[in-house]
């Protein structure tokens, strides 16, 4: 019975989306040769890697209890203020780079003031600055993408460290930095009391609304750097080029745990990044066709979710009706 016990724990720590990826992976390496070696998992991370830095600064707000919408808008922009900088106004690229990241937290301020301060639904809210978003990096060079950037700028998307690629680099940092920041400071404890319980925070004299605010500005600067990332990948900046990264990014969070406000985790968020990244890469790899690889990853993506929910849902079930 102990072990029984124990047993189920272990599952319900463990996010059931974490087993359905490694099921996928071996499916995979199976399927396919060229699926399991050095050469591709180094191009997964690195591909995957703007979705991963997204995923880190959504988790965030998702715990709170908000939907961040405008990461896709944010991140596009901030690109095309980088470019901006950079081609018009001659700007050094540590400077540029800063742009980019101001750019991204000044649009999650603007987020963050809406819901938490003018009470603006958050679905409503970031949309609607996705929409200014995308509307300002659109008209920003009359629709037309920035190139012809100097070669030291695609050192942030093509480049690596100690043969380690660079943006495989910032993923990794962006998921301890809201690992650690959600497990281990003060404001990681707020952050989760606001998901769980947002009046008790009020009524304990705390501001939660600024620290509602501060959740949004991190997602914000984390789409700055997925910006810069992007960017520098392609060398062009392109003004829709972010379109539908937000979807795929809140689907990550919630494929990783995030069902409710108050619950999930940067760990659980990376995991559900990495099952849509190695989806998507699999299906490459296998050759199936694009037009079904949209008919396939939409409904898998939906499964997961349901099945994630059920099987947690059960084995909570369990565990209570075994105590």
């Amino acid at each position: 019975m102990v072990n029984r016990s124990k047993f189920r724990a272990f599952f319900l720590r463990v996010p059931t989306v974490a087993w359905v990826l490694l099921l996928m992976i071996i499916v995979f390496t199976i399927s396919s040769p060229h699926f399991f070696t050095l050469h591709n998992i180094s191009n997964i991370l690195s591909q995957g890697s703007i979705l991963i830095i997204l995923s880190m600064g959504v988790i965030v707000v998702k715990i709170t209890g908000g939907i961040e919408l405008s990461v896709g808008g944010v991140m596009t922009l901030a690109g095309m203020s980088m470019a901006a900088a950079l081609m018009k106004f001659d700007w050094p690229i540590p400077l540029c780079l800063i742009v980019a990241l101001l750019v991204g937290t000044f649009f999650g301020f603007l987020n963050g003031i809406f819901v938490a301060k003018m009470g603006i639904p958050s679905f409503i809210a970031t949309l609607g600055c996705q929409g200014m978003a995308f509307g300002i990096a659109t008209g920003m060079n009359d629709g037309r993408v920035f190139s012809g950037f100097p070669r030291q700028m695609g050192y942030f998307g093509g480049g690596s460290i100690l043969s380690i690629p660079v943006p495989v680099c910032l993923s990794a940092i962006a998921f301890l930095s809201s690992f650690i920041l959600l497990g281990y400071t003060r404001f990681g404890v707020y952050v989760y009391a606001i998901g769980g319980n947002e009046e008790s925070l009020v009524l304990s004299g705390k501001a939660a609304w600024w620290h509602k605010v501060k959740a949004y500005m991190y997602s914000g600067f984390m789409a700055g750097l997925a910006g810069i990332v992007v960017t520098s990948r392609n060398m062009t900046s392109q003004p829709m080029v972010g379109f539908g990264m937000e979807f795929e990014a809140f689907a990550a969070v919630v494929l990783g745990g995030s069902f409710i406000a108050g619950r999930g985790s940067a760990i659980g968020a990376i995991i559900g990044a990495l099952f849509i990244i190695v989806l998507r890469n699999g299906l490459n790899v296998t050759g199936v066709p694009t037009y079904l690889q949209l008919a396939i990853i939409g409904p898998a993506l939906i499964g997961s979710i349901v099945l994630s929910i059920l099987v947690e849902r059960g084995l909570r079930n369990r565990s209570y009706a075994g105590k």
